[in-house]
């Protein structure tokens, strides 16, 4: 029996293709042991042990220069090393993914409030919301759609900044200070809300549990009509705003077709 496999049984030996094999011997990871008259690469039985733990290196997610300068020289000091250093990296990337994950799963709780949202339009409604964390981005010119979007990506920037995503929403915060003024907007900005508490972020805000008079509409935050129908909805039932308003976006225009330009919005004032 004959002590050499060609290209074609050693990569299927291993699963793996013979193109593969071309590769690694041009990169000099793992090269024939000898080269016949017509090109046929040939490997020697006493190399299967090498590239079986090649293979083995590169599933587990090595990358192949380092399995290059790994088992050329291999003891089993170097061999743990490597496959510890291999484990806490994948540790960090599962600690990763399982944030990711837990991203997406509140953009989905966001998405299926929804429902009862869409058909409730200037109804004024009285909400309890738990305490929350947000960003808070001032705005540093007039308010517009430009000014949102730009100021709205510097909050994102944040978390982004910090290893979060923005999928708890977002909107706007109208200073309750500045309602009795003539511009509105005075001192106002974007808030993202935090998908969990973090302390090292500095611009962060704490938007204080209670009731909150909530209502829907289809507007951007800078049409006042829709606040100031709330705000006499508040003033006519009796109550006392206690906190600065929320102009939050419940579903922005990448929802709607080209004829509407108008974010889905929630205003959120919490009273006394």
């Amino acid at each position: 029996m004959s002590e050499y496999l060609s290209i074609s049984d050693m990569a299927e030996l291993h699963n793996i293709t013979r193109q593969t094999l071309i590769y690694y011997d041009k990169i000099g990871l793992f090269k024939p042991d000898h080269t016949e008259s017509n090109g046929y690469r040939a490997y020697d039985t006493l190399q299967i042990p090498v590239l079986r733990e090649i293979c083995y290196l590169k599933n587990v997610g090595i990358p192949l220069d380092e399995i290059k300068n790994h088992i050329g020289s291999r003891s089993l000091d170097s061999a743990s090393s490597l496959l510890k250093s291999q484990k806490e990296a994948l540790d960090r990337e599962i600690a990763r993914l399982t944030l990711t994950r837990e991203f997406i799963s509140h953009r989905l709780d966001f998405y299926s409030n929804m429902s009862r949202y869409k058909e409730d339009l200037d109804n004024p409604a009285i909400i309890e919301f738990p305490e929350r964390y947000a960003v808070f981005v001032p705005f540093e010119n007039p308010i517009c759609r430009k000014e949102l979007h730009v100021t709205l990506m510097k909050a994102w920037k944040i978390l982004w900044k910090h290893d979060m995503l923005s999928s708890d929403g977002f909107g706007t915060m109208i200073r309750k200070g500045s309602i009795n003024d003539e511009d509105w907007f005075k001192g106002a900005g974007v808030i993202a809300f935090l998908p969990y508490y973090k302390e090292e972020i500095d611009s962060k805000i704490i938007i204080e549990s209670g009731k909150y008079v909530c209502m829907n509409k289809n507007a951007m935050p800078y049409e006042k009509d829709p606040l100031q129908r709330l705000l006499e909805h508040i003033n006519g039932s009796g109550y006392e705003i206690n906190g600065d308003i929320l102009d939050l976006c419940l579903l922005d225009t990448t929802f709607y077709g080209a004829d509407r330009n108008v974010d889905y919005c929630q205003l959120q004032i919490r009273i006394k």
